[in-house]
């Protein structure tokens, strides 16, 4: 796309073929201007406002001709860009500037579509006008007028008889040199039917299968092992309540025991885990406290269950107790745990049904 500036060349235009070729139009080439006080002398108003319609005028012929590009010419195109160079010699003002980029911008697209409806137009192959040359070639218009020029009776006694074409069939051998000008071998002609008398491919009947219908979906039925769930659940409240137990029997004066001597399970690491777990519900529910002494060893002690009503929400803080087995072990050494306080717990005890299915 051109842009809009009094130094761009208006001197392309566009023939019937489709090609472009630069002619000389008549263009006025604006007036140099050296005076400092005449470069900001505002234009006349009339004068601008002339301008201004004729630009307009302009424009309206090429949105026109944009939308009815099947009967425009480039000749049309010329004539527009050559008015458009007349009135550009003229214009000293930004609004007027901007009147001219649009319509430049407008006839610019013209010359596209021209050249490319010109181009596609060129490239067209029209097969009757091709025949027509070939027979003319061949002399076969010719043979044609000498058949038409049988006499009435000629015609009146082979009306009976099946009509035999008269005249020879062309010279071929003329378009085999005229063509040989362009070949070096003879081009292939399996993709060409011609006068051959080809067969038509014979369609298969395809018989189409109704389709059958799918199956249902099965699936295996889901066993709820509601009573095992409330077992679980009964278990689990069970083993926090006798955690609180031996937390009451070792300490019954609430002073604080060793946290240690209270988890640990020295025969098994997966119970003390446990334990630990359990006591965090504890923490949770105000039926347990827990401090550090001024030696550093973490103390537990049993508690009454906090009641919101009578002393308000309670301030709750998080604390991470690490129980690895390094940690484990270690315990068992400091603190000299032999046994565990918490009783061990049997899960051998606990089997699920082998023939079920359970969700």
């Amino acid at each position: 796309m051109a842009e809009a500036g009094p130094s761009r060349p208006r001197n392309t235009a566009i023939n019937a073929n489709g090609t472009s070729h630069h002619t000389q139009l008549p263009t006025q080439k604006r007036r140099k201007i050296t005076d400092v006080s005449e470069i900001f002398e505002k234009q006349d108003v009339e004068e601008q406002v002339k301008l201004g319609k004729q630009y307009r005028a302009l424009q309206g012929e090429a949105d026109e001709m944009k939308a009815n590009l099947a009967n425009a010419t480039a000749d049309e195109l010329t004539k527009a860009l050559s008015k458009q160079a007349e009135l550009f010699a003229n214009v000293r003002d930004t609004g007027i500037g901007t009147l001219d980029a649009n319509l430049i911008r407008t006839n610019t697209e013209n010359a596209m579509a021209l050249a490319k409806r010109f181009k596609i137009d060129g490239v067209a192959f029209d097969i009757d006008e091709f025949l027509i040359k070939v027979k003319g070639t061949l002399g076969l218009d010719r043979v044609e007028q000498e058949d038409r020029e049988l006499s009435s009776d000629d015609e009146l006694e082979e009306s009976d008889q099946p009509r035999v074409r008269k005249g020879v069939l062309g010279d071929w051998e003329k378009i085999g040199w005229m063509a040989a000008r362009y070949y070096r071998r003879i081009p292939g002609v399996e993709f060409m039917y011609g006068p051959l008398a080809a067969q038509p491919k014979d369609k298969r009947n395809i018989q189409r299968q109704k389709r059958q219908a799918l199956a249902p979906e099965v699936r295996p039925e889901e066993v709820q092992n509601q009573a095992g769930d409330a077992k679980t659940k009964d278990d689990f409240s069970a083993n926090i309540r006798k955690v609180f137990k031996t937390l009451e029997k070792l300490d019954p004066e609430r002073k604080g025991i060793n946290l240690f001597k209270l988890v640990v399970n020295p025969d098994d690491y997966g119970q003390t885990v446990e334990n630990c777990f359990f006591v965090s519900f504890l923490l949770n529910d105000g039926r347990a406290g827990m401090s550090v002494s001024n030696e550093g060893e973490i103390l537990i002690r049993p508690t009454e269950p906090h009641d919101a009503e009578l002393d308000g929400e309670p301030i709750k803080n998080q604390a991470v107790v690490e129980m690895d087995m390094e940690t484990w072990e270690e315990a068992k050494k400091t603190f000299n745990i032999r046994f565990s306080n918490i009783p061990h717990r049997d899960y051998s005890a606990i089997q699920m049904a082998s023939n079920k299915w359970y969700s």
